[in-house]
């Protein structure tokens, strides 16, 4: 009798004992595996990275994702004792976990063992092996070893649906720790699939808008223009606003129901009380991830499409809540698109942000130039847009001369590392752009369909030094919102003061 399979994934640090100030704060993963009405054999649950006992596994795990393959071969193993030719797989993930979920579906495409009448010790050494000499090797677990029984002739096993909550691939040590980044091992990461298998009849992906640790940079299905049935949909929140995890779970509520509805069309029972007992809220807790030790670290706003009403790559709730914003936040995503040659708009853009938002979506294929008026300063030196680089010699200058031999080391750094991400302490953070100039900032990934490595670190968004664009128009290949910062050194924003008033203006569609 054909059966269903499901095998849900945890995210970073979650496990169903997880708390969020003495309340019960579990994820949306270990929600939809208690929901999901099947019998507890044809369910599999795994804890996420660095959420297992011990001291060392929970730090190690957390922090760079040591541990994702041992969790694929457990689920794959799991899969091997328990499928029958003609059952439905269903796997589910959140953060890492759904990076997890995804790259057992890509070890999956490679074929599934028999493991039936196999010594336990030998059962795992097989999956050891198909897991290193297969699919990390890009080949079939028949090309492996062709005396191995396997399921459906050793090819490509099918998955009737992947159901994920914002995908992180923060594998390894993120670029941005350039010592540590030394000693990362690249072959480690590289082989893990960021897309979906035609062996995948149904993706599902819910994506978190307000994330903006840049470590946490969603993984997209790179192939979703052109795969058959796949859905990435953005959402309200911050990572764990939408894949679950705080004890105030109105937004992470909306994510999961969709998941949820979505599973049903794909044929996935669930008890007849689940619905009722989820509360989503569209404008309920927005919570900031970004405090604490991530606040040391590097911020990166995402690679968003124009928020507005028409929009077909956002949820309803995030229409919702852009259109009743909650009085205790600001506006949510106001959107402003010049449309009309000759449209303006204007802002302020303030030295001591790192990232000043303009609420501006510049589009593809359109000239813009830009103009800026007032002074701001670093520290006791005060410019104007086009920064501190000018005939007044100060002390400050000799400081950043000093910062700019170091500067001038990164290139080559990132060259021999392959560390494009590479921002060494005390230099720029554009560092082929002046000194405190104004940056403008188009969150585009610069046009890459992967906006991350697969360590986690994310690809550059394209920047422009603006003063260079007041009469000849920058014309941008990808659209992107504008954000606009001083550029300066990351950490030592606090001794800036001082903004301009920044306009900019449509002139025509580019010939």
């Amino acid at each position: 009798m054909t059966k269903r399979l499901v095998v849900c994934c945890d995210g970073t640090w979650n496990n169903p004992q997880q708390e969020d100030n003495g309340l019960p704060a579990p994820s949306n993963v270990f929600k939809i595996h208690n929901a999901i009405d099947l019998p507890d054999s044809d369910k599999y649950y795994h804890p996420g990275v660095g959420g297992e006992g011990g001291v060392i596994r929970p730090v190690v795990g957390g922090a760079v994702g040591a541990g994702i393959s041992r969790h694929i071969c457990s689920a794959y193993h799991w899969l091997a004792n328990n499928y029958e030719e003609g059952d439905d797989i269903y796997l589910y993930g959140f953060s890492r976990g759904a990076f997890t979920a995804r790259s057992l579906g890509a070890f999956l495409g490679r074929g599934l063992l028999n493991l039936a009448g196999v010594k336990p010790a030998e059962a795992w050494l097989r999956v050891q092996r198909a897991y290193e000499e297969g699919y990390r090797a890009e080949r079939s677990v028949k090309q492996v070893n062709k005396n191995w029984k396997s399921f459906n002739a050793g090819v490509a096993t099918p998955v009737r649906f992947i159901g994920v909550w914002d995908t992180v691939g923060a594998l390894g040590v993120p670029d941005d720790f350039e010592l540590l980044n030394l000693f990362d091992n690249p072959a480690a990461w590289r082989f893990h699939d960021t897309d979906l298998g035609d062996h995948v009849e149904t993706g599902r992906h819910a994506m978190a808008i307000d994330e903006m640790r840049s470590s946490f940079c969603v993984t997209r299905w790179t192939n979703r223009q052109t795969h058959k049935d796949v859905s990435e949909l953005w959402f309200p929140g911050v990572h764990s606003d939408v894949g679950g995890g705080y004890a105030s779970s109105g937004l992470s509520d909306g994510a999961l129901l969709w998941m949820i509805k979505e599973s049903e069309l794909a044929g996935l029972p669930f008890h007849s009380h689940v619905q009722a007992a989820i509360s989503p809220n569209p404008l309920g807790a927005l919570h900031n991830s970004y405090k604490g030790a991530f606040a040391k670290l590097r911020s990166r706003p995402r690679n968003l499409p124009a928020m507005h009403p028409a929009s077909q790559e956002f949820h309803e709730s995030a229409l919702a809540r852009q259109k009743n914003s909650p009085l205790e936040y600001p506006a949510y995503y106001p959107t402003t698109i010049l449309g009309n040659d000759g449209d303006s708009a204007s802002f302020n853009v303030y030295a001591d942000q790192h990232w000043n938002r303009s609420r501006l979506y510049l589009e593809a294929g359109i000239e813009y130039t830009f103009n800026a008026t007032g002074e701001w300063r670093d520290s006791e030196d005060a410019c104007d847009w086009k920064g501190t680089e000018d005939t007044k010699l100060t002390m400050g200058d000799v400081i950043r001369s000093f910062a700019g031999f170091m500067g001038a080391a990164e290139p080559i750094y990132s060259k021999v590392t392959g560390n494009s991400g590479a921002d060494f302490m005390f230099t720029k953070r554009v560092e082929d752009k002046n000194w405190f100039t104004l940056i403008g900032a188009i969150t585009n990934d610069n046009g890459n369909v992967a906006a991350v490595n697969n360590d986690g670190s994310p690809f550059a968004h394209q920047y422009a030094e603006l003063y260079q664009h007041r009469s000849k128009p920058l014309v941008l290949k990808h659209p992107g919102y504008l954000y606009c910062f001083a550029n300066d050194v990351w950490g030592l924003y606090g001794n800036n003061s001082g903004s301009l008033r920044v306009t900019v203006t449509r002139v025509r569609k580019a010939p």
